[in-house]
C-alpha cells in the first residue's frame, strides 16, 4: 500500500510517496516526470522487503517549488537530508532516473559511506555527459532542448503551449513508445501546470549549464564531481534512448572506482523502468538485495 509523507529539511519541504518496510531505498524522478510515475517501482521494492520512498524533487509540487538553487549539490543535499530523516540505520540505497540519477550520483560522491547501493537509469555520470556535450556532435543535436530551456520566459511559453505538446514531442523523440498511459500523462501535465513548476524544472538545466549564478555555500560540494564514485552501481539505459546516446553510458566507467555494472536494455528508450518494468524492476530489486 502506497501512502504519502512529508519531510521538512529547512530550505525545502519534500513530499513523498512510500511503500513497504525494511532498508530504505530512495527512488528519484527526473524530467519530464514526477513521483507518481514510480508507483510500480515502489510496489516492486516493497514486495522485495524494502522501504521504498519516492519524493517529489525540489521544484515539483507539492514539494517546495521556489527554491534558492537547483544545482546538483543542492539536489544531493536533499537526498542526504531525506535519507537521514527516514533511515533507521546509517545508510540507504538510491535509485535515480534522469535528474534523479544526477542527484543520486552527487550524493554518493559527497557521502559514500551512507550509500550502500546505487542504481542510475537513463543518465550517465555527469562528467561523461558533459564531455559528450563538448565533443560529440550527435549528442549535441540530441540535447537541443536543453539549450532552448536557457531562454527564460520564452521557453516556458513554448513548452506549455497547446497543453504541453512540446513535452509530448520530447517523449516521442526519447522513447520508441510512450512510457506514460493516458492517466499518467494527465497527472504529469497537472504537476507541470502547477504554479512555478515548469520554471523550476528548467532551472535544473539553467543551473547545470551556467545560466544561473552559483550558490557560494555549495561551492565546495560542487567541485566534488571530479571524484570517482566508489559505491557499487548498476547503470541501466535503453538501447533506443533518443535523449542520451548509449555510447555515452558505455563510456562512463572511468568515473567509477567501485563496482560498475552496465545494463543496456534492448527495445526501450529513456524510461526503461516504465517501458519494460517486467524486465527492469526485478533487476533493480535483485541488485539492491545483493
Amino acid at each position: 500500500m502506497i501512502s504519502p509523507g512529508v519531510c521538512d529539511l529547512g530550505p525545502v519541504k519534500l513530499h513523498y510517496l512510500q511503500a513497504g518496510v525494511g532498508d530504505l531505498v530512495l527512488c528519484l524522478h527526473g524530467f519530464p516526470d514526477h513521483a507518481p510515475s514510480l508507483r510500480a517501482m515502489l510496489e516492486e521494492l516493497a514486495a522485495a522487503g524494502f522501504r521504498a520512498v519516492a519524493p517529489f524533487m525540489r521544484g515539483y509540487a507539492p514539494s517546495t517549488v521556489e527554491a534558492r538553487t537547483y544545482e546538483s549539490a543542492a539536489l544531493a543535499g536533499d537526498v542526504l537530508g531525506l535519507g537521514a530523516s527516514l533511515a533507521s540505520g546509517a545508510d540507504m540505497m538510491l535509485v535515480g532516473h534522469d535528474w534523479g540519477a544526477v542527484a543520486a550520483l552527487h550524493a554518493a560522491v559527497l557521502q559514500p559511506e551512507r550509500v550502500r547501493r546505487l542504481v542510475t537509469i537513463g543518465m550517465p555520470h555527469a562528467r561523461a555527459y558533459a564531455r559528450a556535450l563538448e565533443e560529440d556532435p550527435v549528442q549535441q543535436r540530441m540535447s537541443w532542448y536543453a539549450f532552448l530551456f536557457l531562454a527564460e520566459g520564452f521557453a516556458e511559453r513554448v513548452v506549455a503551449d497547446r497543453d504541453f505538446a512540446f513535452v509530448e514531442r520530447l517523449i516521442a523523440e526519447w522513447s520508441p513508445r510512450s512510457p506514460f498511459g493516458p492517466e499518467e500523462w494527465y497527472a504529469l501535465r497537472r504537476t507541470l501546470s502547477a504554479r512555478g513548476v515548469l520554471t523550476a524544472a528548467m532551472r535544473y538545466y539553467r543551473s547545470a549549464l551556467g545560466a544561473e549564478p552559483r550558490d557560494p555555500i555549495l561551492a565546495r560540494d560542487a567541485t566534488r564531481w571530479d571524484e570517482a564514485v566508489r559505491v557499487p552501481t548498476l547503470a541501466i539505459y535503453g538501447e533506443r534512448d533518443g535523449c542520451i546516446r548509449p555510447e555515452v553510458h558505455a563510456a562512463q566507467g572511468e568515473h567509477f572506482a567501485g563496482d560498475l555494472r552496465l545494463r543496456p536494455v534492448a527495445g526501450v528508450g529513456h524510461w526503461p523502468h516504465l517501458e519494460d518494468p517486467r524486465r527492469v524492476l526485478p533487476d533493480i530489486a535483485a541488485f539492491l538485495r545483493s
